[in-house]
């Protein structure tokens, strides 16, 4: 396996590998090394991964919904979200287990 370069690397979101996140082409790919990459649950903890690195700028860059946030979150820690459901509140949540928020669409 290759040496983890975060600027230069693939991922593929939730189940679908016919096509993976490049962080060099910060956009889906279809064609991508198998030996640089990782699967991972969904495009808010990419972006999480991406904005700890730095990269931010090369994560999805579309708003993401509050739903989409908020599930994301409960993966992490359900206990914690509880009924939490606007951005302040997910912001909140974020903030308590350093979790880098992406953009939220009302």
């Amino acid at each position: 396996m290759s040496s983890f370069n975060p600027s230069d690397w693939f991922w593929i979101v939730g189940g679908d590998a016919s096509k993976a996140w490049s962080s060099a082409a910060a956009a889906y790919v279809t064609s991508y090394d198998e030996e640089r990459v990782t699967h991972i649950a969904n495009e808010v903890e990419l972006y999480d991964v991406l904005a700890r690195c730095g990269l931010s700028s090369r994560a999805p860059s579309r708003s993401f919904t509050l739903s989409e946030v908020r599930d994301a979150l409960a993966k992490i820690d359900a206990g914690l979200v509880g009924s939490r459901v606007t951005a302040d509140e997910l912001a909140e949540a974020a903030g308590m287990i350093g979790f880098f928020l992406p953009n939220m669409a009302a």
